[in-house]
């Protein structure tokens, strides 16, 4: 922070571009991060969808981040209809909010999954080896789990069963917008990606006007 309590990065896009990074990488290693979990809107016939993810893998080479979730969730369904996605994180402590609009690639039950489902800890495969789809109806409150799995953790061999329902969404970056929140005055930027590079970064107001330098 500087003599007006603003942080480095308040006047320079660099910084701000690795900031966003940092913030990412940190987020995906560590639960207590306000960047752990976020935002991802997909389209549907009649409404954007918005639900709550875990930030799983953040890349800053390839400029792609990823997240867990069940191959029958309506969201996988959205995706095979409109691959475009919209993800939001923001943190209240930094006032700093982060939009990203990339392209979501679905795995499942290819090399990419098997290698992550390997490190995946029991107590969350236990969430894919739930007899219906994430959203079934349902006239009574129920988990999805057989009687005998509902407050425990099964064994491996019952939990593999759940692999097949594991996805990992890879979303490629297109657009990233950063908001940074301040009484002196608000900070607005946005970095255009194009082929895994950085083809444009420039200020913008808060009504989207742009700025470039």
């Amino acid at each position: 922070m500087n003599e007006l309590d603003l942080p480095n990065h308040y006047d320079d896009l660099d910084l701000i571009y690795n900031e966003i990074w940092t913030s990412l990488i940190r987020g995906k290693k560590d639960s207590k991060s306000e960047f752990h979990q976020c935002y991802v809107s997909t389209y549907s016939d009649d409404y954007p969808l918005l639900r709550t993810v875990v930030l799983r893998h953040a890349n800053k080479d390839n400029l792609t981040i990823s997240f867990h979730t069940d191959i029958r969730s309506n969201k996988i369904n959205n995706i095979n209809d409109n691959p475009n996605v919209t993800v939001l994180l923001y943190s209240h402590d930094k006032k700093i909010q982060i939009q990203i609009k990339g392209t979501a690639e679905i795995n499942n039950q290819n090399e990419r999954t098997n290698e992550v489902w390997k490190n995946i800890r029991s107590f969350s495969k236990k969430c894919y080896i739930v007899e219906q789809a994430p959203g079934s109806k349902s006239d009574v409150p129920l988990s999805g789990y057989l009687p005998e799995h509902e407050k425990t953790v099964p064994d491996d061999d019952v939990l593999e069963q759940g692999y097949k329902y594991f996805s990992l969404v890879d979303i490629k970056i297109n657009k990233i917008e950063w908001l940074y929140l301040h009484s002196y005055g608000h900070r607005r930027a946005l970095f255009e990606v194009r082929n895994c590079e950085i083809m444009n970064k420039q200020w913008e107001t808060r009504e989207g006007k742009k700025n470039e330098k």
